[in-house]
């Protein structure tokens, strides 16, 4: 089994195409073509079903996959290792952040990160937490903000902050003049919501539940500025989390029990991560630990 093997398969994986593999790997087709296939020998079976369609992983290759990815970062992260005794300083780490969050923690973390380390490449991704607990299973990314949401087997997480959530009003709403409510008094209220799929929208309906409020979803969105916007329009109101405030609403505080979210620093357990990655880990919770407690 050769490194380059598992690159080629895990292109192939990526794009879905044996084309665009050869093509991001800069080798023939024939040539990653018969080395793709010297690798299922080896391994006793087929790893990629093969149409004119282009190609798509079997079960053997879904089982594989996270095998493969893992064993090339394990190597550069030794390889990392070693440059760094030499005195060398570079790498590449590759961040999960959720929509909700990454406009408000992504640019004081990556300021941050930047200054102390020029010389190392971060990559982004964002996705909903069920999209990042794939992504961190399938070592697609190193690390990722998630919140509570997100957790489950393969994953482990350290805290970052717990947030409480808000309840977001229009201009002129009945309640703007209260300092506090309760979650109670959302009965009937039309509300904004993020959509199916994103774990925070699961973290309200657990509030709202547990309140005995049975929602009525007037409109839901991917983006939780979508969200905002909408109830600046007037077309209802909104749970959000508190870094999200923004000028032009009414944010109300929620009568204790206070509902909150807490956001985590996630990634596949057991993972060995990269100097990198280690040095990105470290300046996250050193820059977001102080939030903790603070709303």
């Amino acid at each position: 089994m050769e490194i380059h093997q598992l690159k080629y398969f895990l292109a192939i994986a990526h794009t879905g195409s044996f084309t665009k593999a050869a093509q991001a790997c800069h080798v023939s087709q024939p040539s990653l073509s018969s080395q793709v296939a010297k690798l299922e020998d080896e391994l006793g079976g087929p790893l990629l079903e093969r149409s004119r369609k282009g190609a798509r992983l079997t079960q053997r290759g879904e089982l594989f996959r996270g095998r493969a990815a893992e064993a090339l970062r394990q190597l550069e992260s030794g390889r990392f290792e070693l440059e760094e005794l030499s005195g060398l300083k570079r790498g590449s780490v590759t961040l999960g952040c959720l929509p909700t969050t990454g406009a408000y923690l992504l640019p004081p973390l990556l300021k941050a990160f930047g200054k102390a380390h020029p010389e190392i490449q971060v990559g982004l991704r964002e996705e909903s937490s069920p999209g990042l607990t794939q992504a961190i299973l399938a070592s697609d990314v190193d690390l990722a903000i998630m919140d509570e949401a997100g957790l489950g087997a393969g994953v482990q997480a350290e805290t970052l902050f717990t947030e409480p959530l808000w309840i977001a009003l229009p201009p002129g709403h009945r309640f703007q003049a209260r300092k506090k409510l309760a979650l109670s008094a959302l009965v009937g209220e039309p509300l904004i919501l993020m959509k199916s799929g994103h774990g925070f929208r699961k973290i309200v309906l657990d509030a709202l539940a547990k309140a005995g409020v049975d929602p009525v979803i007037v409109h839901d969105s991917g983006e939780i500025e979508t969200v905002q916007a909408l109830v600046q329009a007037g077309l209802g109101l909104s749970l959000v989390p508190a870094m999200v405030k923004r000028r032009g609403l009414t944010y109300l505080e929620i009568q204790p029990p206070t509902p909150s979210r807490t956001l985590m620093l996630a990634r596949r357990e057991g993972s060995v991560l990269s100097p990198a990655a280690e040095a990105l880990r470290r300046m996250a919770l050193k820059l977001f630990h102080s939030r903790a407690g603070t709303g």
